[in-house]
């Protein structure tokens, strides 16, 4: 979401209806994220027809909820074909609780939400099992058999709420996926330069008098002198984040 909603993998772009605006920082302590406001109508509508009958799916994204009403709905991406089962594609905060819903069909999760904070969501459809997990902050927080699949063939992807880094895969990703895209915050491997950043956010490393040298897999670091030193700084934020891993490989 830096500052637009155009999809840079699959082209599938959206639009924002009734204004919505980019807000700094995202997730990551800097770029942009989206905010959506429930009371303006706010939201990203994505008109190009994607299908997600007879597949599996997930959804993944970053939540920042601003307020939260118990018996209320937030809706994060939806697809509605008509107001029958199975039918209209929900992913959204349910009163308190992230649910993935196919019309009253779908599971709702046990974990309450808190009001202004970064939460990581994933809705997970395995259509070989019928099964729908939703995932919090990289760990299962419900999961259950659908009666049947997704049967919806209209309508377009709509997205709402604050929200950021939001991904589709058409697989049904495992746990340990999901996990590692809810914790991992940096990853250098030293494969595509010594400062570049292979994890989700994209934070770039200081190194001084450092030199690339034959690793254990790979390429790995030399620090040669007594100043060699490598340095990796989380950008500051107001905002409180799940718990997160770096790994250096």
């Amino acid at each position: 979401m830096e500052n637009n909603a155009i999809d840079i993998i699959s082209g599938l772009n959206g639009t924002g209806v009734n204004s919505p605006t980019y807000v700094t920082p995202g997730i990551t302590g800097s770029g942009y994220a989206l905010k959506l406001i429930r009371r303006r109508s706010q939201y990203i509508t994505i008109s190009t027809y994607k299908s997600f009958v007879n597949t599996s799916f997930t959804v993944e994204m970053w939540i920042y909820p601003t307020t939260l009403s118990n018996g209320e709905l937030f809706g994060l991406v939806t697809q509605y074909d008509t107001s029958s089962t199975d039918r209209s594609l929900q992913m959204m905060i349910r009163g308190l609780q992230l649910t993935l819903d196919f019309y009253a069909d779908g599971v709702t999760g046990t974990t309450s939400l808190t009001a202004n904070t970064w939460y990581h969501a994933a809705f997970v459809y395995d259509y070989s099992s019928k099964t729908q997990t939703v995932y919090l902050n990289g760990y299962q927080d419900a999961s259950g058999i659908s009666n049947q699949p997704y049967l919806g063939t209209s309508g377009s992807i709509n997205i709402g709420i604050y929200i950021d880094q939001v991904t589709l895969y058409m697989n049904a990703r495992s746990a340990d996926d999901i996990l590692n895209d809810a914790t991992l915050a940096s990853w250098h491997t030293f494969d595509s330069g010594i400062t570049y950043d292979s994890g989700p956010n994209k934070l770039q490393g200081t190194a001084v008098d450092v030199i690339l040298a034959t690793g254990k897999v790979n390429q790995g670091l030399n620090f040669n002198l007594s100043s060699s030193y490598y340095q990796q700084i989380m950008p500051s934020t107001k905002t409180s984040f799940p718990p997160m891993e770096y790994v250096v490989a």
